[in-house]
């Protein structure tokens, strides 16, 4: 099942499960398309809520490597439109740091 068969299903929740499925496995090279374009869902509650538990999800698992800065960027930019998502990448990013 592609996006936009999801997109043509009438039940959120069902998107939003479809949608997490998705996002978690997900290729690197094509997670910030994903994510855009799941946040092309009408449904903005449902879409966003799913976008942001991928994002604490990707988070937890690549704080403090190498790749989750770069990470954190793309998706800075990809939720750039969507105030409260960009402040949760802050906020995770806050709170994944250990306290000096």
């Amino acid at each position: 099942m592609n996006v936009h068969d999801i997109l043509q299903n009438p039940d959120e929740h069902v998107r939003f499960a479809a949608y997490l499925d998705k996002l978690g496995h997900v290729a690197d090279a094509n997670e910030l398309d994903l994510v855009s374009r799941v946040l092309t869902d009408p449904d903005q509650t449902m879409a966003q809520s799913a976008v942001l538990r991928h994002l604490d999800r990707r988070a937890a698992g690549l704080y403090p490597g190498p790749a989750y800065e770069g990470w954190a960027q793309a998706m800075t930019q990809a939720t750039i439109d969507h105030r409260f998502l960009a402040q949760r990448l802050r906020e995770a990013e806050r709170q994944a740091k250990p306290a000096r």
